[in-house]
Formats: C-alpha cells, structure tokens, sequence
C-alpha cells in the first residue's frame, strides 16, 4: 500500500511541500521572466512542437510557467519510490475531501464530501451526462463562441448541438460578452435536453455575474433543463474586484439538475495528470451514482494526478496567486500594445489566460493561418463556433519576453496587412 499523503495536522510522512523552502515570488518571477522560445522547444510540449521553425506556440490552453513547486515535489516523491500504480481508495477520498474544502475556502460554496466524485477528464463527464443523464436524442444547447469539444461531443452521441451564438455590447469602450438568454430559452422550449455552462467563459474570459447565473438557474427550472457547468477556470480569475461564483452555490440553481465539472488542471498547469472531479447533490447525484457508466467514470482517474490535486489545493495557492499577477500583467501588456492597432480588437479576459482578438477588420476569414505565416500559432475563431470566422484566441500564459515578442509579431503582421488593403 503506498504511503497516502498526510495532511498538515496529521502525524505521519510531511505533507508535500513540508521538505524545502517555497521560492520567493521574485524568484518565480524571474524563472518565468527568463522563458525563451528555444528553452519552452525543447521542453517538447505540444504546444511548442505542434508548428515547426520559428513559430510561438500560443495556441492550446496550456501554461509555459511550469507547476507548483508542491505538486512537483510530491511528484518526484512518487517517480523515486516507484507509486505509479493504481488508486488507492485513501489517495482518492483525499482528494475528494480537499475538493469539497478549496471550494469552501476559496468560493464560499459549501461542498460536502459526498457530493464529490473523480473523473478523468471534465469532458468525460460531459459525454456521460449527455448520454445517461437527458432526454434520448434531446439536443444539446452550447453558448458560442465555445470550448471546441463542447461543439463536437454532442454528435458523438447522436444529439444536435445548438449552437447559441452570444450577445456582443460595449462597455467602457471595450467588448461586452453577454449570453443570449432569450434563445437559451426558445432552445430549452424547443425541447433541448441539456445547457453547457462555461464559467469563467473560454475563449472570451467573462467571469460571470450572480444576475447571469440566477438567469440561467430560472430558465433551467422553468424548463426542467439539466445545466452542466464547466468551472475548469474557476482559479483563475485576473480582475481586480472580481471573483469566481460557483452556478451551483447559487440558491437558485436545482441541485437535482445540475452538474459541476472542476480540475486543477489549468490552475496549476497539468492537464496531463488525469484528475478531475465532478460535484453533485440531491437528484443529480442519486442518478449519477445509479447510472453505472456515470459511477465508473471515478475508476478512471489516475493516481498521480489525484496527488497532485491535493498538493494543489492544499499548499499550491501561493503560486496560484503569483501566476495570476503575472498573468494578469501579461493580459495588460498586450491589451495595451494592441489599443491603437488599426484591424484588432482584443477582449481583455477577466478570467482564464485566453484573450479572444476580433481580426475581421484585416479582411481575414482565417486570421490564424496568417498570423501563422507571421510566426505566432493562435487558434482559429471558426472552431468556436460557426459564427466566430474572423477572430483567434491567443494564449497568454508565458514568459514575459516570449509575450513581448508575440505582441511584437502580431503588430507588425498586422500592420502589414492594414498597409496592403489600402
């Protein structure tokens, strides 16, 4: 049996982290400051090995600034006396248990143990709850722009996926994000079966309000509407005065039709690690656990990746909150490079690390493409949704020099493209 890690009351081996000073926040500032193109290449992450030459990966959501020194600790620790094998049932009640806590603590959403379980993945929960937990053949509503998963996993299962495309104001000059309500609800009375809540909002960054999420809940009542809510981002709030509301800590949200999906896997950068977790009560839970596929899901997760979780929640806030300011000044350096750049537009994200740029004033249907000639790989707006031709999303977690050199592509290539129209 292997040694379970102890918590910070507890007797027994030290809880990760315990052995060693944590860096400085100005030495984790310089360790990413000192990132270049050339060090993040050989490192060999997908993100960087995708487009060959002399191209920034900016694309996939993935950070370049590394994990928590607690998570890497308790990883090394695993690698050296050889647990790699299977989940004990103690490692996966503590991760539960540190789930239901750091919700507590960090958004005030009261979470009991119970009402926790593993999964691999959040989108394996999304596909089970299309398939054991709607209506047979009931569409599935997705806001758009969206995660792009989210548009292709209800054909999987035999279900349409409306696409419900968002409402676009302006507010203090820059780009207002807003969900369509009204056909969210013509779609819900329509007969959709299912909505996927995305909160913080990928690709546009909105962290949303208690009004939007009460809006929902309303609709979802009314309706009898399970929502799946998507709160993978949830850590990563960057605006000042903002914060992370879980739909579910909602009094207005049904506990018998609702679904939380969550992970520390973009937090604390390992999406490799196979460890989410999903949160239910009341109705929903009771099918979830009655439905064996759904239950088996918790059977999937993988042992090294519970770890991790828990060295996350528990000792890993201190990074967390350092790469958030450093996140956050990454956002304002680049929002600010692009203000006077005639053809962009760019949503400065109040939550993920993802900036949505809008290039349809360069003339471009697949800005992407172009920008990739110009040595940065973003993602295309078009596999957000089929009303997004014309935008990118641009990933924001890196070095500060590697950011400063994107801005500085992107600049020029615009201004190339502006130059050649005229």
């Amino acid at each position: 049996m292997p040694e379970l890690i102890s918590s910070p009351d507890a007797g027994g081996p030290p809880a990760p982290g315990a052995r060693g000073a944590a860096p400085s926040p100005a030495a984790i500032t310089r360790a990413f400051d000192a990132l270049t193109p050339e060090v993040m290449r050989e490192r060999g992450s997908l993100k960087w090995t995708r487009h060959s030459g002399d191209v920034i990966g900016a694309w996939v959501a993935e950070m370049d600034l590394g994990t928590a020194p607690a998570i890497t600790r308790v990883l090394q620790r695993a690698v050296a006396e050889g647990t790699l094998g299977y989940m004990p049932p103690g490692l996966a009640q503590q991760a539960r248990e540190e789930t239901a806590r750091y919700q507590g603590r960090a958004f005030g959403w009261r979470v009991a143990v119970e009402e926790v379980s593993l999964l691999p993945d959040v989108l394996s929960a999304l596909g089970a709850i299309i398939a054991h937990h709607t209506r047979a053949g009931s569409p599935v509503i997705v806001p758009t722009p969206a995660y792009m998963p989210f548009l292709s996993i209800p054909g999987r299962h035999g279900r349409e996926c409306l696409q419900i495309p968002a409402r676009v104001g302006r507010e203090d000059g820059s780009p207002r994000w807003e969900l369509d309500l009204e056909a969210i609800e013509s779609a819900m009375v329509a007969g959709a079966g299912l909505l996927v809540l995305c909160n913080p909002w990928n690709p546009v960054g909105r962290v949303l309000s208690e009004a939007e999420l009460d809006a929902v809940a309303a609709l979802s009542q009314r309706h009898g509407v399970p929502v799946f809510a998507d709160e993978i981002h949830g850590p990563l709030v960057l605006e000042p005065g903002l914060a992370h509301i879980p739909y579910a800590s909602r009094p207005t949200a049904d506990p018998d039709l609702t679904f939380t999906a969550t992970a520390v896997s973009k937090g604390w950068n390992i999406p490799g690690l196979r460890c989410a977790q999903l949160i239910a009560s009341g109705g929903a839970r009771r099918a979830w656990e009655a439905q064996a596929l759904s239950a088996a899901l918790s059977e999937q997760a993988a042992a090294l990746g519970a770890m991790a979780a828990v060295a996350a929640l528990r000792e890993g806030q201190g990074w967390l909150e350092q790469v958030r300011s450093y996140l956050r000044a990454n956002r304002d350096l680049v929002h600010e490079g692009l203000a006077d750049v005639t053809g962009l537009e760019m949503t400065a994200p109040e939550g993920t690390y993802l900036a949505w740029l809008d290039c349809r004033g360069l003339g471009l249907e697949e800005p992407g493409e172009y920008f990739l000639r110009h040595g940065v790989a973003m993602n295309e707006g078009a596999a957000f949704g089929r009303d997004w031709s014309g935008f990118c999303r641009l990933n924001l977690a890196t070095g500060r020099a590697i950011e400063e050199e994107t801005l500085r592509r992107i600049v020029a290539a615009a201004r190339a493209r502006a130059a050649a129209q005229r």
